[in-house]
């Protein structure tokens, strides 16, 4: 088989795929994490919710156990089982990345809205865990709103 000799532009350049450059790393450079990571995205956004609620309720959250996982497992009790699974015997709240990150019905879907539904994900399974209403949980914390 006979090896095909690559294209050539006007100037005399060798073409590319597509018109691709040939470097195809982020800025960062290949040797570092990609900061638009999904996952390293979503545990950002995850632990910031979760910091605000330890901050406010450091008695109810000692010793429970929040965890991350891509997807949903047939562990705990929840009224959202898609977004998270509550096991208070082993005291753990576990929250599911793809389902929500993926979740639809969102009136703007831009990364503000995107990582405030996180958010908002976080704040209900803690509610949950909790046996608490979310207007009680932190009252007054959102009145300027």
């Amino acid at each position: 088989m006979a090896k095909r000799a690559a294209r050539r532009d006007r100037q005399g350049v060798a073409a590319r795929r597509h018109g691709r450059r040939p470097i195809r790393s982020s800025l960062s450079g290949p040797s570092l994490p990609n900061p638009e990571n999904r996952i390293t995205g979503f545990e950002f956004d995850a632990r910031g919710a979760l910091t605000l609620l330890q901050q406010h309720l450091p008695e109810e959250l000692h010793g429970v156990r929040i965890g991350f996982s891509s997807v949903p497992l047939a562990i705990g009790e929840s009224g959202q089982p898609l977004f998270y699974a509550i096991d208070r015997a082993s005291r753990s709240i576990l929250l599911f990345r793809m389902p929500i990150q993926r979740a639809r019905g969102l009136h703007v879907d831009d990364a503000e809205h995107r990582r405030l539904f996180v958010g908002h994900c976080v704040y209900r399974a803690v509610c949950e865990y909790l046996g608490r209403e979310p207007w009680d949980l932190l009252p007054g914390y959102f009145d300027h709103y």
